[in-house]
């Protein structure tokens, strides 16, 4: 009895030690240590995020394949917006967007549909534009260079999107002096240019140690987009970078110049009012140490005392933290912000380069 009962309790504790071998070997297979799934899949999200956030059309040779492609890379933020405008521009009218897309199946049979109707009707300017995307989305840079070209042989001037085409076919093969050369010429004719063109000059400039003629490129661009945020935020980057010190105040995208500088007092800018008046087509006038300003679009008035903190804004007493005052050269300044948005204007601060923008 004794022994069967020996034999039982051995036979049983071998099959639990069986069962919690077992048991260990799948669960090591299935175990994860805690947080580190949740973290490489945050990671992977990141990345694609990131990826998606920075993609801009970046030029490619794929050594690993007979065919060259374009493909889109990891680049800068403010050149993937830049990018990304100029490519509406550039695919705008092109209702076949196999030949749009970088890589697009059945490209390469687009390009010789292309080429034999080209063969054809050798001056349809139509299609020389079509070939020359479809020659750049597959990586034949010299072939794109050489039908754009062509085909601005027979324009009466450049256009924005054959020298903007041009342009980054000229990049891609590392010749950013060409590049730049094809948007001045471009510039010197009467085609209305984008902001962005002036923008994408400055990314230009600024990869050849430019910053200070990039920060110029940006100021133009700003001029024909003044409410683009992204462009003074470049630009202040720029003045950074080329160590362009003080307050720069744009008004509706031009950039005003002061016989006596603007600064800072008290956390508010104070600009000489002559001349952020005329920018915004304010009357002004002076009389027993008052400056009235007065808005001939609304009717609004706002009126300041020398030396005193407080001001009326159509009528009603309102406390300034800083009052208006004359400086040399005789010169009377106000606060921008006060001014400007008791009056209808817009004031924005970027605090990179020292940029007011008002619009």
């Amino acid at each position: 009895m004794k022994r069967k009962t020996w034999l039982f309790i051995s036979a049983l504790a071998l099959v639990i030690f069986l069962l919690g071998t077992i048991g260990t070997a799948f669960g090591m297979g299935e175990k994860t240590p805690v947080g580190k799934g949740d973290v490489d899949a945050s990671a992977q999200t990141k990345t694609q995020e990131t990826s998606t956030a920075t993609d801009v059309y970046q030029h490619e040779e794929r050594r690993d394949s007979k065919v060259k492609t374009r493909t889109r890379n990891e680049g800068d933020e403010f050149q993937v917006k830049v990018e990304t405008k100029l490519e509406r521009e550039i695919t705008e009218g092109i209702e076949d967007k196999e030949i749009t897309e970088p890589g697009a199946k059945g490209l390469e049979k687009h390009i010789t549909e292309l080429e034999r109707k080209l063969a054809e009707d050798p001056n349809d300017t139509k299609l020389l534009w079509k070939l020359a995307v479809a020659y750049r989305n597959v990586g034949e840079y010299d072939k794109a260079i050489e039908t754009l070209k062509e085909l601005e042989g027979q324009l009466p001037h450049p256009t924005a999107r054959v020298a903007v085409l041009l342009a980054q076919c000229l990049k891609a093969k590392g010749d950013r002096e060409a590049a730049l050369a094809e948007l001045e010429k471009l510039l010197e004719s009467p085609e209305t240019v984008p902001g962005a063109v002036y923008a994408y000059k400055a990314i230009l400039k600024e990869e050849l140690g430019k910053a200070k003629e990039a920060a110029e490129d940006i100021e133009d661009a700003i001029n024909v987009e003044p409410k683009d945020e992204d462009l003074y935020k470049k630009a202040g980057e720029l003045y950074e970078k080329a160590g362009k010190e003080g307050i720069k105040v744009f008004v509706k995208g031009g950039k005003l110049a002061f016989d006596a500088e603007p600064f800072i007092e008290n956390n508010r800018t104070m600009v000489p009012v002559r001349a952020i008046a005329e920018a915004l087509g304010l009357d002004v006038n002076y009389k027993d140490g008052t400056v009235v300003i007065t808005n001939p679009a609304s009717g609004k008035t706002v009126t300041l005392y020398l030396g005193r903190s407080e001001a009326m804004v159509d009528g009603q007493k309102v406390a300034l933290d800083v009052p208006a005052r004359v400086i040399p050269p005789g010169r009377t300044v106000v606060p921008l912000r006060f001014v400007s948005e008791k009056l209808g204007a817009d004031v924005k601060w970027f605090e990179t380069g020292q940029i007011a923008a008002v619009n």
